[in-house]
């Protein structure tokens, strides 16, 4: 004789159809991605765009579904918006519809130009204008309502001709550029209602009938060591000062420029300092230190600097967790990924978390045969294009944002002599597969 011990709960007729019942919907869940999505990523050197499935658990797969080829060399820059992908090559840039299983249709594109050479891009809030930087000029494409792109774009900022113009990223309703020339600068220009910027027919610095550069940005931080990466977070700016090898941050006013000194828009040689009465730029001691010095000079500095990092080499991409509190850092040089968890400024009603750690909070291992670039962030996972290491690679993030893991826990297989140098994730209407 068998007997069901006294501590198991024996299982009824009824209660066993439920349990099956509920097992077989658990299986058949297991088969559903849990998230359709795609991760696109550059082939630099082999001139066209791979596209790796994601799967709800984050890991990649590890061979392309998809090889789309370019129509222009050196593919550097992804952006995806209005279901396109926006791919800056060296001579354009192109615009493909992404179809509902990830497939890249048939794109419209700008014209070829010799010099176009766009180094990053960004988008308008309402999704309709695509701006795009380059050396001496910084552009912007006024896309149609399917998110295609002109052969031409319609509107400008003519820089001078030391000016290359690196970065880019709109918030506050203003375009903020990296200018990396001598010494460099950060400059601000408000966008019209229709998202256009100031001027038309720009050109490269070698072009002999582009305008003249406009007589000021709507605003300027000047005197940054070759700025390039930069990310804007509510009312600061971080940003990447190479020269120098750290990253710095400044609060901006309520309106989303620096407290800088002006020109007068009548006589671009009468200048002045804005009155920024009730706004505290967070100065750093020894910026403090400094400005106490030039006032009792009579002169007036730059605003200062609010914090800072202590020395990094070289951030080739930065990007900015969902939750706002942690930059993500592409050591290039010594093929590493770092995080930065912010700090709370006591300086601040509730002490939000804007201020930068000295030292990285988190930082993977080093490994030099990786050379990563461009990196992006889904939920608690960063992906990374690896450069040399012909393949994409994904970290596990914390809650907070911080690396997780000294290693990546995914990774793509080799895609010899690809060199991705970006990558970008769409979410999509069909499996993936």
């Amino acid at each position: 004789m068998r007997f069901t011990p006294g501590d198991v709960v024996a299982i009824t007729r009824p209660l066993m159809r439920i349990v099956i019942v509920g097992l077989l919907a658990v299986l058949l869940a297991a088969e559903t991605p849990l998230a359709a999505s795609i991760l696109y990523a550059t082939a630099a050197t082999a001139g066209r765009v791979d596209g790796f499935c994601l799967r709800g658990d984050g890991f990649l797969a590890p061979t392309p579904r998809l090889h789309v080829d370019t129509a222009g060399a050196q593919p550097r820059r992804l952006l995806i918006a209005n279901d396109v992908l926006y791919v800056a090559e060296v001579d354009r840039l192109e615009a493909f519809p992404i179809g509902g299983a990830g497939t890249l249709k048939t794109p419209t594109r700008t014209k070829a130009t010799v010099g176009l050479d766009p180094r990053d891009m960004a988008l308008s809030p309402d999704g309709r204008t695509l701006y795009a930087t380059h050396h001496s000029y910084v552009s912007a494409w006024a896309l149609g309502a399917d998110g295609s792109i002109p052969e031409e774009f319609t509107s400008c900022v003519q820089g001078g001709t030391a000016a290359d113009y690196l970065d880019v990223q709109v918030a506050n309703g203003l375009l903020y550029v990296s200018a990396d020339d001598v010494p460099g600068r950060i400059e601000v220009y408000r966008l019209a209602a229709d998202g256009s910027l100031p001027q038309t027919g720009c050109g490269p610095a070698t072009d002999k009938n582009r305008p003249a550069p406009p007589k000021w940005p709507d605003s300027v931080r000047t005197k940054i060591q070759n700025p390039k990466a930069i990310i804007v977070v509510g009312d600061m700016i971080y940003v990447e000062e190479r020269a120098l090898r750290r990253m710095i941050a400044f609060r901006l006013q309520p309106d989303g420029t620096f407290c800088d000194k002006k020109r007068n828009r009548t006589d671009k040689n009468d200048t002045f300092f804005e009155d920024c009465t009730g706004f505290d730029p967070l100065a750093s001691r020894a910026c403090a230190r400094l400005q106490a010095k030039a006032q009792a000079k009579g002169k007036r500095r730059q605003q200062c600097i609010a914090s800072q990092t202590a020395e990094v080499l070289q951030y080739e991409g930065l990007a900015l967790h969902p939750n706002g509190e942690t930059l993500i850092g592409a050591q290039f040089f010594k093929g590493r990924v770092d995080s930065y968890r912010l700090r709370p400024d006591t300086r601040l009603p509730a002490a939000p978390r804007s201020k930068l750690p000295r030292q990285p909070s988190a930082e993977s291992e080093p490994d030099p045969r990786m050379t990563p670039v461009r990196l992006a962030v889904q939920g608690n996972t960063v992906y990374v294009a690896a450069g040399e290491l012909d393949r994409v690679v994904a970290y596990h993030l914390t809650p907070t944002g911080v690396l997780a893991e000294k290693k990546p826990f995914s990774r793509t297989d080799e895609q010899k002599d690809s060199f991705p140098n970006d990558v970008a994730i769409s979410m999509l209407s069909a499996a993936c597969e």
